[in-house]
């Protein structure tokens, strides 16, 4: 039997689990195009929920999902929207290709087979194009088809536009926006600060999108779903939900390891411990490839934020590593800037759970 735990995947159908109340809010959004931004830290659901969401959606609106994690120019952004518009149209494919040229006035798409799926999709060819273009005819086209059905438009790790400095996206999407034919955007995104910045007073997205936070999944939920494959009882439940520090992919990958490992058996500390190790062992070598990458002072900054997670600028804890507060200060600005660690409310923390944990084993 596949695990039932999940995490390297999407959560999907029988796996997913809680989210009850924001599945509701989504479609509500959704039926009356009305906008959304929905941030948390990563690995805690928000591409499980909206993906949940827009498949039971899918029947009555076209759903168009965006991952824009590895954009590094605008031109990866536009390639990204058309492709994604080109591969979310459904039925035959030479169909779907006709459907598009006759909608696009500058790119053109062809078909294209995966070895890995052993399926065709369509790829937009766009060699010629600049991101203008690009944009124009993505949404010259979804304009076209909202007017026959709704559309979702989900952008996820949204975030990432704020690092294209050379050219305003967010500013060319508020154009658009502003042109609404029954399209729901969905930004999802995991930098708080970054994503205020886009949607902030005087910003080109100010108040184009109701924000959401999404909350860590309810312990409730997660173990109602848990002891029906596990032998567990809830006060160790618990002791899982606070080592994950209620990362919801590192509960998930922790449950997976008990259920390889223990199925059959009752679920104490000790083997909740052996799973964890087990997780931790095997993210070592690329996490010590990262530290590594660290000057002195960083590896000083990053063991002390591993260590005591706040409180890190007192005299005592500083001289632990011989670091004046100067230098801690600006290690940690470093580290922000390399995306490594993250800030919220003046609260500096490590948003990858297994990193930090690891990084309390370090002398």
């Amino acid at each position: 039997m596949l695990s039932p735990f999940p995490y390297e995947t999407f959560a999907e159908d029988e796996n997913f689990l809680g989210r009850d109340k924001e599945l509701l809010l989504l479609e509500k959004y959704i039926h009356s195009s009305n906008n959304l931004v929905v941030y948390s830290k990563r690995r805690m659901g928000k591409s499980s929920l909206v993906k949940k969401s827009i498949k039971e959606l899918s029947k009555e609106n076209l759903c168009i999902y965006c991952d824009i994690f590895d954009i590094t120019s605008e031109d990866d952004f536009g390639w990204i929207l058309l492709n994604s518009l080109a591969n979310s149209l459904k039925g035959d494919i030479t169909h779907t290709i006709k459907k598009l040229a006759s909608f696009f006035k500058r790119a053109r798409v062809e078909p294209v087979f995966d070895p890995k799926s052993a399926q065709m999709s369509i790829k937009p060819i766009v060699k010629s194009l600049d991101f203008d273009e690009m944009l124009e005819d993505f949404f010259n086209t979804i304009f076209e088809l909202s007017k026959k059905q709704n559309i979702v438009l989900v952008i996820d790790e949204f975030q990432q536009i704020s690092t294209i400095k050379n050219i305003k996206i967010d500013a060319k999407l508020r154009k658009y926006m502003q042109e609404n034919k029954n399209i729901s955007y969905i930004f999802l995104g995991s930098k708080r600060h970054m994503l205020n910045k886009l949607f902030e007073y005087k910003a080109p997205l100010f108040e184009m999108a109701t924000p959401l936070n999404l909350e860590p999944l309810s312990i409730e939920d997660i173990y109602n779903y848990v002891k029906k494959y596990l032998d567990i009882d809830s006060e160790q439940m618990q002791y899982i939900y606070n080592l994950a520090d209620k990362e919801t992919k590192l509960i998930q990958h922790i449950l997976h390891i008990l259920y390889k490992n223990y199925q059959d058996k009752n679920i104490d500390e000790d083997k909740i411990d052996l799973s964890l190790k087990e997780i931790i062992d095997a993210k070592s070598s690329a996490y010590r490839i990262i530290y590594d990458t660290f000057s002195q002072n960083q590896k000083k900054a990053f063991k002390l934020l591993s260590k005591y997670g706040k409180n890190f600028y007192s005299k005592d804890i500083l001289d632990e590593q011989n670091l004046t507060k100067t230098a801690m200060h600006s290690a940690l600005k470093q580290l922000f800037d390399k995306e490594f660690i993250d800030k919220e409310d003046d609260r500096w923390f490590i948003p990858d759970r297994a990193f930090e944990i690891w990084g309390k084993s370090l002398s």
